[in-house]
C-alpha cells in the first residue's frame, strides 16, 4: 500500500508539472482556390455556376480561438486577433504562450466580437491587427470593422476572361460567425503550429455573381458569403487519417521490451512521404516527450528518464495527420 501511495504521489507530481508546460501557439494559413495556390490578381478559378473569378483583395478577421485538446479540455486564447491577408500568404500569426500541447480541433470566429467591434481602432498599438490598416478594415463607429473584404472580377460576358468588378465588404455584428474545425496538431520543440487551409472557391457557393456586385454592409449577399465561409469548407485544418488505416498502420509499430523499466526499442514502418513526429502522452493525454524529423521507418531507443510508472501512448504523425498509435508500460 505504501508503495502504491508513493507511486500515485509521484505520478500526480509529474502530471501536474507537465500540465503547467506552455507552448508557443502559431497559426498560419494556406491560401488556395480548389487545389491551386491563390495568387492575388492572377489565379482564375471556376465557381459553382461555371463563372470564372479572379480575386484581387482577400482579408478577414479571426477572433476568439478555442483549442480542443485530447484530454477533453478547451483552452480559449483570450484577447488574440488575426487579420488574415492573402497578400501575405507566408505570414505566421503569433498567438502567445498557452498551456496546450495538442489540438484535436478548433472553434474560431470570423469577424470581430461585438465587445470590441465598436471601439476606437487608434487605441490599439500600431502593429495590432485591430489598429488602422491600409487598405482600411474599419467602416466606422456604428458598423465597426470589415469582418471580411473580398474584391476581384468575374466573367459575366462569357468570354472566359473576368471583367466585371465585385467588392464584398462584409460587416456588422449580425455577420459574426462561428466555425468548428476538426483535425490534429501536436506541439513540437515548444511550438504548437496550427496549419489552416483556405479554399476561396467555397466563398461563392450559391451566389449568382450578377446584378449589383458592389456590396458593402450586412445585406443578404454579404451574409451569404460569411455563412459560406463558416459552413462550406472555406476553412479546414489537418484531417485525421481514417480509423481503419490507423489500425492497419499500427500493426507495423512495436516496442520491445514492453513493459520496461529503463528503456525500450520502438520499431516502425509507416506509409509516409515526409518527415514524421512521434508524440508520447501520459494517461491524461498530456505530451511528455516528442521527437521530430523522423524517417518513414526505423528504430528508436526510448529511455524512461524521469517518467513515472504507468501506461503511455505513443503516436506517429505526418504533417499533423495521425498515422499510427500504440502504448507501452513503464514498470519498476
Amino acid at each position: 500500500m505504501k508503495r502504491l501511495s508513493a507511486f500515485l504521489l509521484a505520478f500526480s507530481f509529474v502530471t501536474s508539472v507537465f500540465a503547467q508546460i506552455n507552448n508557443q501557439v502559431i497559426c498560419s494559413f494556406e491560401h488556395k482556390a480548389g487545389t491551386e495556390a491563390l495568387v492575388l490578381d492572377h489565379t482564375e478559378f471556376t465557381i459553382w455556376n461555371g463563372k470564372k473569378v479572379k480575386i484581387t483583395r482577400a482579408q478577414f478577421y479571426v477572433s476568439e480561438v478555442e483549442i480542443h485538446q485530447a484530454d477533453g479540455s478547451t483552452t480559449s486564447l483570450t484577447d488574440q486577433y488575426m487579420l488574415v491577408n492573402a497578400a501575405n500568404p507566408a505570414a505566421e500569426h503569433n498567438l502567445g504562450q498557452w498551456a496546450v500541447d495538442n489540438a484535436q480541433g478548433l472553434t474560431l470566429h470570423l469577424g470581430v466580437p461585438q465587445s470590441v467591434n465598436h471601439n476606437d481602432p487608434s487605441a490599439w498599438p500600431a502593429d495590432h491587427p485591430l489598429a488602422p490598416q491600409d487598405p482600411s478594415m474599419h467602416w466606422g463607429w456604428t458598423a465597426g470593422y470589415r469582418f471580411m473584404a473580398i474584391e476581384g472580377k468575374v466573367d459575366n460576358n462569357n468570354d472566359g476572361i473576368p471583367e466585371t468588378t465585385f467588392e464584398f465588404h462584409n460587416l456588422g455584428d449580425a455577420l459574426y460567425k462561428t466555425v468548428e474545425l476538426t483535425g490534429v496538431e501536436v506541439a513540437a520543440n515548444g511550438v504548437l503550429h496550427l496549419h489552416l487551409k483556405l479554399d476561396y472557391v467555397q466563398l461563392f457557393k450559391n451566389i449568382a455573381m450578377s446584378g449589383n456586385l458592389i456590396q458593402h454592409g450586412s445585406a443578404a449577399i454579404n451574409n451569404a458569403m460569411m455563412t459560406n465561409a463558416a459552413t462550406e469548407g472555406f476553412l479546414s485544418m489537418s484531417t485525421v487519417t481514417a480509423t481503419h488505416q490507423i489500425v492497419a498502420n499500427s500493426l507495423n509499430v512495436s516496442a520491445s521490451p514492453n513493459p520496461f523499466a529503463t528503456e525500450t526499442l520502438i520499431r516502425y514502418e509507416l506509409p509516409a512521404d515526409g518527415a514524421l513526429t512521434m508524440i508520447v502522452t501520459n494517461s491524461l493525454g498530456q505530451v511528455v516527450r516528442s521527437m521530430s524529423s523522423l524517417p518513414a521507418s526505423g528504430t528508436l531507443r526510448f529511455e524512461k528518464g524521469d517518467l513515472a510508472q504507468g501506461i503511455y501512448q505513443y503516436a506517429f504523425y505526418e504533417s499533423g495527420n495521425l498515422l499510427a498509435r500504440k502504448q507501452f508500460i513503464i514498470s519498476e
